[in-house]
């Protein structure tokens, strides 16, 4: 898959870009958060019938075979140079492997709808981050939505941490990790501007991220006897091509082009669209702090659609 492709950023630390991103390109944003948030429910109904290393690994590894497959056909198909291969480790490792074996894992002590929000909350790392290792600094509407997004987050998780048990915490705690793991992938992009996110790397970040998965599950798991269960078909048919091969090129795509202040703030739209299903699909009470802090987060998400503030591509100082 293509995306729009917008004019080349000038690099040079004397010259700063900052033209907009097409609608077309908003729009597949749209979809990827709309498809990653539906992605937790579904994690959650597969956790009864799929173990949670077999659960990522099929997910990665059923994603790597279809993206070869496209790659072939439409002749795509080539190894990374140098330069890419670290990136295509990154991704594969800490953003794609990492972080969904981790997120699998907690969805067995904690409900789908809070677990997202945990787990996206990138933002908490990224923002010190990019002002650590990038050297960059916020803008004000950057500004306005990161502290929106801080408040959002502090008002959903504190009240949960305070009233966890020890099962919970271990399930928070992994959903932390998650978030670093995410957090540390889009500083190593943001690191790297000469290499292009395009569909020519995505088969290889899959394979990285399926391979591992699949031997450390076999180890600890033993055979993926769930595939004779035609529900795990279902699972993975999701999971895979739809919310990995298709929706991770966007991500990763986004991941290049806007600032990372701006990813991690946007990507908190995944967990307000898989709180508003989870409450709908397994009965998730939307309490008030969960209501209140999804409203944060949402003006978070909005802050930079006001006019006069609409994303701008951020040349790293």
């Amino acid at each position: 898959m293509s995306t729009a492709t917008a004019p080349t950023r000038a690099l040079s630390p004397s010259i700063k870009a900052s033209k907009p991103i097409s609608g077309w390109f908003l729009v597949c944003v749209v979809v990827a958060i709309c498809i990653w948030g539906g992605n937790w429910p579904v994690m959650k109904f597969g956790s009864q019938y799929i173990p949670p290393l077999w659960f990522a690994a099929s997910r990665f590894f059923s994603a790597a075979v279809l993206s070869f497959v496209i790659a072939l056909c439409i002749g795509k198909l080539r190894m990374p140079t140098r330069a890419e291969w670290p990136i295509v480790i990154g991704v594969g490792v800490l953003q794609m492997g990492l972080f969904t074996a981790l997120v699998t894992g907690a969805l067995h002590f904690v409900m789908p709808g809070r677990a997202s929000l945990i787990a996206y909350a990138t933002s908490i790392w990224v923002v010190p981050g990019a002002a650590l290792v990038l050297k960059q600094k916020l803008s004000p509407q950057q500004s306005m939505a990161t502290v929106c997004s801080y408040a959002g987050m502090a008002v959903i998780v504190l009240p949960a941490l305070l009233h966890a048990d020890l099962h919970s915490m271990i399930g928070y705690l992994m959903l932390g990790v998650a978030s670093l793991s995410w957090a540390m992938n889009i500083l190593q992009i943001k690191l790297t501007p000469g290499v292009k996110l395009n569909f020519d790397l995505l088969p290889w970040q899959t394979l990285v991220a399926g391979v591992p998965l699949c031997l450390i599950a076999f180890l600890f798991e033993g055979a993926p006897s769930f595939l004779q269960d035609t529900h795990s078909w279902y699972v993975i048919g999701y999971t895979g091509p739809l919310a990995t091969a298709l929706t991770f090129l966007i991500v990763l795509q986004m991941t290049q082009r806007l600032s990372p202040v701006t990813v991690s703030v946007c990507m908190l739209g995944v967990p307000v669209v898989g709180l508003a299903l989870s409450s709908m699909i397994f009965g998730e009470t939307l309490s008030p702090d969960l209501l209140l802090g999804m409203g944060l987060l949402c003006m978070g998400l909005l802050l930079p659609a006001i006019p006069g503030m609409n994303w701008r591509r951020q040349a790293v100082r």
